[in-house]
């Protein structure tokens, strides 16, 4: 079966009445909104819903905290509703604080006041440097790397901040530097937009915030991630609880490489990505890099509905489900040459289901989860027993339930 990515997205997706009709509609989503303003002491929902708050959102110090109380809440309205385990997270750029919150590696208490904390040295930092970003987008990233070293090495200080796509990047540095840069990437055919933000993040420049980030990183405690977490940084998993001091602090100074982490979702089967929380950037970005991968958005109920509906099996499938887990199992090349393996192994779990399955069509009544459950468990156990190929096996374990999950 595909495997599942969650993604987070960063700052930018914020907007005045974001995921309004999950908050209406789901208390869980309203709970994690009010434990967000208790924790900080400050009237979150307001930000969230308040057309007079529009600029007092848009500050990184609570684009940051809104962000990720969106994102948060979305992902328990998402577990509760839907329930699908992940297989990996990642977010971009403060995503990443959200996916590790989400594997459980930061407690939320604990991550808010990291992303307030950082936003705060962030904003200091950037206060000190005549610098900006811009969004950089229909040209080939090698093109891009060769123009600014050019322009770096005409005496000015200018770096790719996130490699999003073969054809979309961010650049930051010192604002003259890229007004010039500008000009010569708009000579090549790039489309260049100024991103308003208030610094040159993700590069270099930023060396004191990371500096100063690392320590309060520091005073906390990090747990063991629940779901692979990809770093942004290096587009490589967490190592555990001993990376996330450096990762986090080094984010800051380094590109966000998520075309290489995409990449690496890919390399590892992933063919579902759902991004969890406002807008659909990342979704946008996914097939800026890939078709092969299918992404969802959470920003609102009608999401979520899509969700259920194109991805669980329907109570009305189970039985369907059960007898295609029979036919299967044998149907597949039995390679097993021990007698009593055989007989343990496949024919007893085999007869087991097939009674089940006898029993459900003549009587009627409808079979349920556990059902469901035991005849994939039986045809998990047959066909490493009938010693089937690995990948004929995960031939028959997508046929089962084609592109659907089992949700127990």
């Amino acid at each position: 079966m595909k495997k599942i990515a969650l993604l987070f997205p960063g700052v930018g997706s914020q907007y005045v009445g974001m995921s309004k009709s999950l908050y209406d509609n789901f208390p869980i989503f309203r709970e994690t909104v009010d434990q967000a303003g208790d924790i900080l002491k400050m009237d979150v929902s307001q930000l969230f819903f308040s057309p007079e708050k529009k600029e007092e959102l848009n500050k990184l110090e609570n684009a940051q905290v809104v962000l990720l109380t969106a994102s948060i809440a979305t992902y328990r309205v998402f577990m509760q509703e839907i329930g699908i385990q992940p297989h990996f997270c990642m977010g971009h750029s403060l995503g990443e604080y959200s996916a590790l919150c989400a594997a459980g590696v930061i407690r939320f208490p604990d991550a808010l006041k990291l992303v307030r904390d950082r936003a705060l040295v962030v904003n200091e930092a950037a206060a000190r440097i005549d610098g900006t970003m811009m969004w950089v987008v229909n040209l080939d990233v090698e093109i891009l790397e060769e123009v600014c070293r050019d322009v770096s090495e005409e005496g000015g200080e200018i770096y790719i901040s996130a490699y999003d796509s073969p054809a979309q990047a961010s650049i930051s540095g010192v604002t003259g530097v890229l007004m010039k840069a500008a000009k010569k990437l708009e000579e090549k055919g790039a489309i260049v937009y100024p991103l308003k933000l208030n610094g040159p993040f993700h590069c270099p420049l930023m060396k004191e915030a990371s500096d100063k980030m690392k320590p309060l990183l520091q005073q906390y405690n990090y747990e063991k991630p629940g779901y692979t977490v990809i770093a942004n940084r290096n587009a490589v998993p967490y190592k555990g609880a001993e990376s996330v001091v450096d990762n986090l602090s080094l984010q800051l100074i380094s590109p966000i490489r998520w075309k290489a982490s995409v990449d690496y979702l890919l390399e590892q089967g992933t063919g579902t990505a759902i991004e969890i929380g406002p807008k659909n950037v990342l979704k946008f970005l996914m097939a800026k890099n890939t078709d092969a991968v299918k992404t969802y958005t959470t920003d609102s109920v009608k999401d979520m509905e899509t969700i259920s509906n194109e991805m669980l099996l329907d109570e009305d499938e189970y039985l369907n489900v059960i007898g295609k887990c029979l036919g299967a199992a044998v149907s597949t090349r039995n390679r097993c040459h021990d007698n009593n393996v055989y007989e343990e192994k496949v024919i007893k779990p085999y007869r087991e289901v097939e009674a089940l399955y006898n029993k459900f069509v003549e009587s009627g009544t409808p079979p349920g989860k556990d059902h469901v459950k035991t005849a994939v468990r039986m045809l998990h156990a047959v066909l490493p027993a009938k010693e089937v190929p690995r990948d004929e096996q995960e031939y028959w374990y997508d046929k089962v339930v084609g592109n659907k999950i089992i949700n127990f």
